[in-house]
């Protein structure tokens, strides 16, 4: 691919394309995907080189999770075209988009996004105090529970929350507690987890994406779910944590806006017609959450982990429904929910 003219010197590479380049696995994984695109004519070579660059250098956290749902999506013989250009009047958005995929037969046309969620967003937050606080570690602890809004707000204010830690040595925002201390060779700190506070708080989070969903087919919104990008928050659904959150998160998106008119370029500037929420959730035609942790990259002491699926919820109020007997053709370690007896 001709990587090294893409890449100016070492300065250029993204820390978190390291911990990526020194497992075995995902370097399978990396290399199995841009061959698959590749090859199917998926994507230019231009284009998947492109997409590389930007994996080492600018959007590890972005690109890999891309790359990754492509490699899992071609894998189960599913034909796609990446990279599809659509226009205003195809997509909510006043300027029209460039969508990550389309899968040719289905006829669905999807959007893949990190979900590290409030586990990269805290991991986010303690990196830029610790910048700030020269030689002391920060924890994160209690409740992570917060909105998406709120944990940004948060990394904004760095200076003036760094400051409260300085003067105080802790700093409360809501249910969550920072605090800092001497560094030491094993940290022990502890979070309190309510999943369905979680969703309640950030109902309104698929929507950023609105201006994607399509006016006139099925539009299915892609989380991609990695460890080593969310802070282990959602991967082994100990406990059925992780189910449990995510089907409380979809059938908000689903469900609570189905009368709400307020427009929807409240969360999402890339529309700014009176389209509302309830508008756009009917354009939402399904989400969901892909782990794409390589399934040789397991501890051989823990077989049970490579049975932690991936999830498909599917709105039972879009416009354009998608069958829950079409997403059969992901497999059996991909659990399925429809919501038809849970819709009211």
């Amino acid at each position: 691919m001709q990587l090294e003219k893409q890449v100016a010197s070492q300065r250029d590479l993204a820390s978190d394309a390291f911990s990526f380049a020194n497992s075995d696995q995902h370097n399978v994984l990396i290399t199995r995907g841009i061959e698959r695109l590749i090859s199917s004519q998926a994507l230019s070579p231009s284009a998947a080189r492109n997409l590389l660059r930007d994996l080492i250098c600018n959007d590890t956290y972005g690109k890999f999770s891309e790359l990754a749902a492509y490699d899992w999506i071609t894998r189960k013989d599913i034909k796609i075209t990446a990279q599809e250009s659509l226009t205003t009047t195809e997509v909510l958005g006043d300027q029209g988009t460039i969508i990550d995929g389309r899968m040719d037969f289905l006829n669905i046309y999807f959007e893949i996004k990190a979900f590290g969620f409030h586990g990269f967003l805290a991991r986010r937050l303690r990196e830029r105090l610790e910048q700030e606080l020269h030689g002391c570690t920060v924890v994160i602890e209690d409740s992570w529970d917060i909105s998406i809004e709120s944990f940004n707000a948060l990394i904004a204010d760095t200076k003036k929350v760094a400051q409260q830690l300085q003067e105080k040595r802790s700093f409360r925002f809501g249910r969550m507690g920072i605090r800092i201390v001497p560094p030491k060779h094993v940290m022990v700190s502890s979070r309190t987890v309510q999943l369905y506070l979680l969703a309640k708080e950030n109902a309104e989070f698929p929507f950023k994406s609105a201006n994607q969903f399509t006016r006139n087919y099925p539009f299915l919104l892609i989380y991609v779910l990695h460890p080593w990008l969310n802070q282990l928050s959602i991967h082994d659904d100990f406990a059925g944590a992780d189910s449990t959150f995510t089907r409380a998160f979809a059938r908000r998106a689903f469900m609570q806006f189905t009368q709400n008119t307020q427009p929807v370029s409240e969360v999402c500037k890339e529309i700014s017609s009176p389209t509302t929420f309830a508008e756009a959730a009917k354009l939402l035609a399904g989400i969901m959450f892909l782990n794409v942790w390589p399934a040789d990259a397991y501890p051989a002491d823990r077989p049970e982990s490579r049975l932690v699926p991936s999830w498909i919820y599917l709105n039972p109020r879009a416009t354009h429904k998608i069958k829950h007997s079409t997403m059969r053709v992901f497999g059996h370690q991909v659990e399925i929910d429809d919501f038809s007896d849970d819709d009211y």
